[in-house]
């Protein structure tokens, strides 16, 4: 998935697609997307060492 200049990625709405919800999610491989909006991201690093020190995403489920 391409990432557009403002930082934000393209997605598309085809219908044709089978996606699925937080409650339909479960352990192991799927032939589906899911499909959420991201309300809140934040994370935090290490300017001297450059390292990831936490990450933190609020999704909210699509239904």
């Amino acid at each position: 998935m391409a990432m557009k200049r403002n930082g934000k990625s393209h997605v598309s709405s085809d219908s044709g697609e089978q996606f699925m919800s937080f409650k339909d999610v479960s352990l192991g491989p799927h032939e589906a997307q899911l499909r959420f909006r991201l309300i809140h991201f934040w994370e935090a690093r290490n300017p001297v060492k450059k390292t990831l020190i936490g990450l933190e995403m609020l999704l909210i489920d699509e239904q």
